[in-house]
C-alpha cells in the first residue's frame, strides 16, 4: 500500500441505517476470503499505485453500499465500484458532506468509476446502488495527483470527468431558474439526488428507478423539450401498482412522492406526440422539513402517514375543491393482517365513488364490491382503493383484507350525480370505465365520462364503432368490460385500414392517437375495433378529444395557446 492510499473513516449511512456496510481496513488487501469473492482481482495497477477494496457487502436490486472517505484538498481520487456475475447493471455517486452531487455514473454496465478532483470537500461520501441484478458489491478507492489523473481514470474506465456532466445540463435555458422557482413553490428544504438528461419517444416509455428513505420525501422536476408534447409522468411502487402521476405546470411535470419506510420508486414518461429529450431533477427532503412541503403541491405517500382523521381531512378538502358535496362513512375500524372482513353497505340510487382511507400504518389494502346477488360491482388495491358502483338502490358487501401491514380505516361514499344513466344498467363496466379513466387522468369526477357507447364483445367477431379525431386534436379511447368476458382489445384505424393505436387489457384499457400532420387527403374518421379473447362480455366505450399541447380537452376552456419555444 503507497503513502498516498485514502484514509479510511467512519462508515456514514445515507438513508441505509438498517444495512450498514463495514469498510475493510485499509492495511488489509481482500484476496479469496470464504463467503465473499476475490475483490482483489478487480484492481489494477495505475500511474499512482493500486486502488483499496473499501467496502464489501452483498445486498439485491435497489440496496446501496455506503463508505465515507477522506480526500487531502490537493490530490484527486479515483472511485470504483464493482459486483460479482448475477450483477446485471451497477450505479456508482459521489457525494459532499451538504449532500451535493460530486459525480455520478449510471451507465448501464456494472463496472462504474468515477474521477473527484478538485476542488472537492475533504470527507467524500461513496455510495454503490445495484439498479439489476443480486450479488456481492465492493467499492474500491484510491487518490492520485492531478497530473496523474487522467492516465489513472483511463485504466478503470471513468465515463466522465469532473463537472461534465453539470456542464452539459447548464446548456439547457432556465435549468437553475425552473428549479429555484419550483422549490419556492413547493417548500421544504431540498438536496439534489440526481440530474440526469435522458430521451423521450412517444413510441415507447423511459423509466427512471429512485430510492426514499424512511420517513422522507423525493421530488421529481421534469423539463421536457419542444420537440415533445403532452408528456404524461408516471409514478409507480415496487409492486408496480400506480401511486399517482405528476402535476402540469405548463410543460413542466413534477411531483413529491413521501413514505415512511424505505422503498423503490418508478418513474415512467411518455410523450404523446414526438421525439425528444428531458432533464430530471431528482431532490430529497432535508431531514425534519416534511411538514414544510406546501400541502398545495400534489405529493403522494406510498404508504399512510397520519391518523384516519388527518387523512380523511385531506382527502376530504381535495374532493371538496372538484365539486363534490361532504361524504358519508359507511364503514369504519381496524383491518387485522391476512383476514378478510366483509361490510354490509346500504347504496343509494345513481353512482357513487367510494373512498377507502387507511391510518399510519396500513397499507397494502385489496377490496371487492359485491352485489346482493354475489355478482362483482367494483374491485380496487393499493393504499387507498377507489370505488366506483352505479346503479339501482340496493344493499352491497365490501370485502377488504391486507398482507402488507394492519391499521384503522374509513371508508367514505360521495355521490356523482349528472353521470350517464347507460352506467347504471352495466356497474361494473361502469366501474373499471370511470377508474380507468380517472387513473389515465382524462376525468376528476364521474360526470365528466361524456358520451358511452354500449357494445357486445366475442372472441370471434370484431365490433365496431365510428369515431372522429380531427386536425390538429389528440383522442383518448377507453373501453371497460362487464362480466363474463376477459381479455379487452381495442384498435383505432383510419377508414383506409392505416393502424394508429393498439391496447389490450384484462378488464380495460385504453389508447391514445393524435393527427398533428397534414396529410394530403386524411380524413377526421376512424374506427374503433374491438374484442375479447375470452368469453362473451357487454362493454362500455367513451373517447375523449384532447389537446396536444397539454393534457387538457380539446373543448376545455382552459386550453391555453401553445408555449414559446425555448431560445437555441
Amino acid at each position: 500500500m503507497t503513502p498516498r492510499s485514502l484514509a479510511v473513516v467512519a462508515l456514514v449511512a445515507l438513508g441505509c441505517a438498517k444495512n450498514p456496510a463495514t469498510p475493510a481496513n485499509p492495511a488489509v488487501r481482500f484476496g479469496k476470503v470464504a463467503g465473499r469473492p476475490d475483490t482483489h482481482a478487480w484492481l489494477k495497477p495505475t500511474p499512482g499505485g493500486e486502488a483499496e477494496v473499501i467496502a464489501v457487502q452483498g445486498g439485491v436490486v435497489g440496496d446501496r453500499l455506503t463508505s465515507l472517505l477522506e480526500v487531502p484538498e490537493g490530490d484527486c481520487a479515483i472511485a470504483i465500484a464493482r459486483a460479482t456475475a448475477t450483477v446485471d447493471d451497477l450505479d456508482l455517486f459521489a457525494y459532499g458532506e451538504d449532500g451535493a452531487v460530486l459525480g455520478s455514473d449510471e451507465s448501464a454496465d456494472k463496472s462504474p468509476a468515477l474521477l473527484i478532483c478538485p476542488p472537492h470537500p475533504r470527507r467524500v461520501l461513496l455510495m454503490a446502488r445495484i439498479a439489476a441484478g443480486y450479488g456481492f458489491v465492493a467499492i474500491g478507492a484510491q487518490h492520485v495527483s492531478v497530473s496523474d489523473a487522467p492516465r489513472a481514470a483511463a485504466v478503470y474506465g471513468v465515463h466522465y470527468r469532473p463537472g461534465e456532466i453539470a456542464k452539459r445540463l447548464t446548456v439547457w435555458p432556465g435549468l437553475d431558474e425552473a428549479v429555484e422557482a419550483h422549490r419556492r413553490r413547493i417548500g421544504g428544504r431540498w438536496v439534489d439526488v440526481r440530474r440526469v438528461q435522458v430521451p423521450l419517444d412517444a413510441r415507447t416509455p423511459t423509466r427512471i428507478s429512485a430510492a426514499i428513505d424512511a420517513e422522507r420525501c423525493l421530488d421529481a422536476l421534469i423539463l421536457p423539450s419542444d420537440e415533445v408534447s403532452a408528456l404524461d409522468a408516471v409514478l409507480t411502487g415496487e409492486d408496480g401498482k400506480v401511486l399517482g402521476r405528476a402535476e402540469n405546470s405548463g410543460r413542466e411535470r413534477s411531483l413529491v412522492v413521501c413514505s415512511p419506510t424505505p422503498t423503490n420508486v418508478t418513474l415512467e414518461l411518455r410523450p404523446r406526440a414526438g421525439v425528444g429529450v428531458a432533464v430530471v431533477l431528482l431532490s430529497r427532503s432535508v431531514e425534519g422539513t416534511e411538514p414544510d412541503i406546501d400541502a398545495e403541491t400534489l405529493r403522494l405517500d406510498v404508504f399512510a402517514f397520519h391518523s384516519v382523521a388527518d387523512e380523511r381531512k385531506r382527502r376530504d378538502a381535495e374532493l371538496a375543491a372538484l365539486g363534490y358535496t361532504a361524504p358519508r362513512v359507511v364503514a369504519s375500524g381496524t383491518l387485522p393482517l391476512g383476514r378478510r372482513l366483509s361490510f354490509p353497505l346500504e347504496l343509494p340510487d345513481g353512482c357513487v365513488r367510494l373512498e377507502w382511507v387507511s391510518g399510519a400504518p396500513l397499507r397494502g389494502v385489496e377490496t371487492w364490491l359485491y352485489g346482493a346477488d354475489g355478482g362483482l360491482l367494483a374491485s380496487d388495491g393499493g393504499k387507498n382503493p377507489r370505488l366506483f358502483r352505479c346503479g339501482a338502490a340496493a344493499t352491497a358487501r365490501l370485502d377488504a383484507n391486507t398482507l402488507s401491514r394492519p391499521g384503522p380505516f374509513a371508508l367514505e361514499l360521495y355521490a356523482e350525480p349528472g353521470t350517464p344513466k347507460v352506467l347504471e344498467k352495466y356497474p361494473l363496466a361502469a366501474s373499471r370505465l370511470l377508474s380507468r379513466m380517472l387513473e389515465n387522468g382524462l376525468i376528476a369526477r364521474g360526470r365528466q365520462v361524456g358520451a358511452v357507447y354500449t357494445l357486445e364483445l366475442t372472441p370471434t367477431a370484431l365490433a365496431h364503432q365510428d369515431l372522429t379525431l380531427p386536425f390538429g386534436r389528440c383522442l383518448d379511447a377507453t373501453v371497460a368490460l362487464g362480466p363474463g368476458g376477459s381479455g379487452v382489445e381495442l384498435r383505432l384505424v383510419r377508414k383506409d385500414g392505416t393502424e394508429l393505436a393498439l391496447g389490450r387489457g384484462d378488464g380495460a384499457t385504453s389508447v391514445h392517437a393524435c393527427a398533428v400532420d397534414a396529410t394530403a387527403g386524411s380524413a377526421p374518421e376512424l374506427v374503433a375495433e374491438l374484442r375479447v379473447a375470452a368469453g362473451t362480455a357487454t362493454a362500455l366505450l367513451t373517447a375523449h378529444q384532447t389537446d396536444p399541447r397539454g393534457m387538457v380537452p380539446a373543448s376545455d376552456p382552459r386550453a391555453v395557446p401553445p408555449p414559446a419555444r425555448r431560445p437555441r
